[in-house]
């Protein structure tokens, strides 16, 4: 599993910075374009090296060498790993609505991965205290009934703080979940649509099978 950023502002997707990724484990990069969903992809094998699966926000493979790539600039990456399974999934809070990662578990189940030997990390995102919402986001996610205290502060939500919840009531071991770099708006090196609009660039994170 790796994170990386940036740039913080720029177009993050050039192939000539994606190609770079490429070595001798990681061989073909797959990603999609996001919409806020629960879709999620198989990707099998295939010959070309950078490729755009389609609509969609997560991917899931079991085959060695495929990097796959989710995009983010405060949405939270979730990257899934679990006995020859790797998934890649990205979750706003509308994707938290939509239960991306329960779809994602779901997807992991059907190859035969039960939830408890499933691993998972949550990559740079928004914290609790940079992340002010309307009503309709609570109103949304609190169908999944919660522990509130994990998540929710007045008009605040902590997305990393969601997933997790909704992770373990999942059957993921709280042990396997793992939180890896700080708050995307507080850090002035990493993306943040939040804090800089449209001029933000994107953070992405991979997920593969070393061959």
């Amino acid at each position: 599993m790796s994170f990386a950023i940036g740039p913080a502002t720029g177009a993050a997707k050039e192939p000539s910075r994606l190609t770079a990724i490429l070595d001798n484990r990681v061989r073909r990069l797959r990603y999609c374009d996001q919409i806020h969903g629960r879709v999620i992809h198989e990707v099998p094998t295939g010959t070309e090296e950078v490729k755009e699966v389609g609509s969609g926000d997560g991917l899931v493979t079991t085959v060695p060498g495929i990097g796959l790539l989710v995009w983010t600039a405060d949405c939270v990456p979730v990257l899934l790993a679990g006995d020859g399974v790797v998934a890649a999934v990205h979750s706003g809070w509308r994707g938290c609505a939509a239960d991306i990662v329960g779809a994602a578990v779901a997807r992991l189940a059907g190859l035969e991965i039960p939830p408890e030997r499933i691993r998972v990390a949550f990559g740079p995102a928004v914290c609790g205290a940079c992340y002010e919402i309307g009503p309709e986001v609570p109103e949304a996610l609190s169908r999944f009934d919660l522990d509130e205290s994990r998540w929710l502060s007045g008009n605040h939500v902590d997305l990393r703080g969601f997933l997790a919840a909704r992770l373990e009531a999942l059957g993921v071991e709280a042990e396997n979940i793992e939180t890896v770099g700080s708050c995307t708006v507080e850090s002035p090196d990493l993306a943040s649509y939040r804090r800089d609009g449209d001029h933000a660039g994107r953070q992405w994170a991979m997920v593969y099978l070393n061959p």
